[in-house]
């Protein structure tokens, strides 16, 4: 607008001085004529209106400069500022005669940069907390590994009380060494997906060794994605799914549109409906033997493989969960 205003000012400027040579060059030609008298009555009025439109062109610009550039381009400049180095405190707002609404955007401007530095705090804690866990967790995996070596000849023992309660302390020990892995995984940051031809009817095969539920596939046979990745995504569906009590399991894979669509649906009881909209939260679980992790460390592999995880239905009959990743992940015929 300001670039707009400065051209018509000089334009209006230019053209009343051509007017002025011209009738003065008329002027010259006619002194004593009465074309000369009509011209300069004329171009009077003319440059008249000309300098004027220019006066009132000049002034809009100032006006627009003083309450509208300026307190822009410095609310321009501190989101700059903000976007550079969230954490550095900004100036007060320079003392101008501003619009109510760029006053207010400067306000809320200030709000804005206040919650994210609170946030940045914040998320160092948590950083510094996360990595104290993850150390402890560490050091606790490795004296339960220790402690399961041990407990594994207890139930060779001839001492019937000590064989009958071995199956018992194994399994507690291989919950805690299950729960402190989970823990780092959760903890741990996720390295770049290494995309590679993964032949999913032996993946499947793999998965199925390790449920007593039924596992059908439907899909292609050749995906390009991240093996590890994918894998263990499955691997916590299908623990999830028959730690319920699902006896089927089922995982579609086709496309639409820009997206490949995977849906893994099984026959369990469903999710329970209280904790339906937070099952993707760290701690969340409906069976008090279970930390909640795994749904949480599934929703990050998929973001990690630039995907989204959801519930796409929840029933009596079952339920089914839906990972979209972009469609590059289906092998070219």
């Amino acid at each position: 607008m300001k670039t707009h205003l400065q051209i018509f000012t000089r334009t209006a400027l230019i053209t009343a001085l051509l007017m002025t040579t011209l009738l003065f060059i008329s002027f010259k030609l006619h002194a004593n004529s009465h074309i000369a008298i009509q011209l300069l009555s004329r171009a009077q009025t003319i440059i008249l209106i000309l300098t004027s439109a220019a006066l009132l062109a000049a002034f809009a610009t100032f006006l627009y400069s003083k309450f509208w550039l300026k307190p822009l381009q410095a609310l321009e400049e501190e989101i700059a500022t903000i976007a550079e180095n969230p954490d550095q405190i900004l100036a007060p707002p320079p003392d101008t005669n501003a619009p109510p609404a760029l006053v207010k955007a400067q306000s809320r401007l200030r709000v804005l940069h206040s919650k994210v530095r609170q946030s940045i705090r914040q998320r160092q804690r948590l950083a510094d907390a996360g990595e104290a866990v993850a150390k402890i967790n560490h050091d606790l995996r490795n004296m339960l590994s220790a402690i399961l070596l041990v407990t594994d000849q207890l139930e060779s023992s001839e001492d019937p009380k000590v064989a009958q309660v071995a199956p018992v302390v194994i399994r507690a020990t291989e919950q805690a060494t299950e729960l402190c892995q989970n823990m780092l995984d959760y903890l741990s940051e996720l390295p770049p997906p290494s995309h590679e031809n993964l032949n999913m009817p032996v993946l499947i095969e793999e998965l199925a060794a390790t449920t007593d539920a039924r596992l059908d596939y439907s899909g292609p046979e050749i995906l390009v994605t991240d093996r590890l990745m994918l894998y263990r995504i499955f691997l916590n569906l299908l623990r999830n799914a028959q730690g319920a009590g699902a006896k089927n399991i089922t995982i579609d894979i086709w496309r639409a549109g820009h997206l490949a669509v995977i849906d893994i649906s099984d026959n369990g009881p469903g999710i329970d409906a209280k904790i339906k909209d937070r099952i993707f939260s760290a701690f969340t679980s409906g069976r008090s033997s279970h930390i909640g992790l795994g749904l949480a460390i599934c929703l990050d592999l998929a973001l990690a493989l630039e995907g989204r995880l959801n519930l796409a239905r929840s029933s009596d009959e079952g339920c089914a969960f839906r990972l979209q990743l972009p469609a590059t992940i289906l092998a070219k015929d």
